[in-house]
């Protein structure tokens, strides 16, 4: 859609009815006009007071929103997409909250449609690879994470927690509880002439061999450059590349080695801090999700309410039932 509204003003007045956001729907689904999904014939009538085409061949009824995120939507569609423009332009990401006081809608609402929001995201993401030199190192996220030294590192907590400045803080271990909410996210990004590039990341529920090599095996087009600490798991990565650059290091030293990575691992964790205040374990992938959708398109701001109609319109329904799995 090249007219796509770009500015606050002119979206609300271009979708301001339903009938006016499914119309826009259509002609994303089709842009060269109605196709029957059952017969394949290319003319059709709408059905009165109904969001069904009719094929005039067939007589197959289709709908504008089956096999979308908007699938048996109850939330009208004027929301939806007010939705989807807010958590487009708004770099910190849009908070549940917010949007129920917004739009007067009951905050578990809210929440369900910005989980689909971000189940879109990661659908729209699939296919991307990494290339060319790729940094590789973990973060850790949660109440319990310590602050080391510098402004980059790679550990700062998600949560509050009083610290001293005279010596950096080293991964000391945990008690069982503590431990148990603090999550490992493994990220690959690319680092070519110190720009920085697509990434991907995943949430570790066991630092091993299997673990990291199997998402690089699917991340990552076969014989790139990587560059990781000394972490004894990252030693997977000889088998997929033989240019490896593997140095140990900790805190500044650590930060001098792997700049890219560390500058993603601390915009990641401000955009958890500043909007959500920090996010639970088990609905951390879907966060990540929103995070790498929006940094990867940094450079296209304008267009970032376009593309993601799109991922919802081209992404398969997600229930409650499933979310909450």
């Amino acid at each position: 859609m090249d007219d796509f509204p770009t500015d606050a003003l002119s979206f609300q007045q271009r979708f301001a009815t339903d009938e006016q956001c499914e119309q826009a729907l259509e002609r994303l689904r089709w842009p060269d006009g109605f196709i029957c999904p059952n017969c394949g014939h290319d003319d059709g009538y709408r059905l009165n007071g109904r969001r069904l085409i009719q094929c005039t061949v067939c007589r197959y009824q289709a709908s504008t929103t089956a096999g979308t995120i908007f699938h048996k939507t109850h939330l009208p569609l004027v929301c939806w997409f007010w939705i989807i423009y807010q958590v487009a332009q708004d770099k910190g990401g849009a908070s549940a909250t917010r949007l129920a006081s917004q739009l007067n809608r009951p905050y578990k609402t809210m929440w369900h449609v910005l989980q689909k929001i971000r189940h879109a995201m990661g659908s729209r993401d699939n296919g991307i690879s990494l290339a060319g030199l790729i940094e590789v190192d973990e973060a850790l996220l949660g109440p319990e994470a310590r602050r080391p030294a510098g402004p980059l590192a790679p550990t700062v907590g998600i949560g509050k927690r009083k610290h001293s400045r005279k010596k950096p803080w080293g991964r000391k271990p945990l008690p069982g509880k503590a431990r148990k909410t603090i999550s490992e996210v493994l990220i690959l990004v690319e680092a070519e002439f110190f720009h920085v590039g697509n990434l991907a990341m995943k949430v570790l529920e066991g630092t091993n061999y299997d673990t990291i090599g199997e998402f690089v095996e699917r991340k990552v087009e076969p014989d790139q450059w990587f560059k990781a600490d000394g972490r004894q798991s990252h030693w997977v990565l000889r088998q997929y590349s033989k240019h490896i650059d593997i140095r140990t290091s900790k805190g500044l030293e650590a930060c001098e080695f792997l700049p890219i990575v560390h500058r993603v691992i601390s915009l990641l964790k401000h955009f958890l801090m500043g909007t959500y205040f920090g996010v639970s374990a088990k609905y951390l992938p879907g966060y990540l999700k929103e995070f790498a959708f929006r940094f990867m398109r940094r450079h296209k701001e304008p267009d970032l309410p376009a593309s993601l109609l799109k991922a919802c319109l081209f992404c398969l329904p997600m229930t409650y039932a499933e979310l909450k799995l």
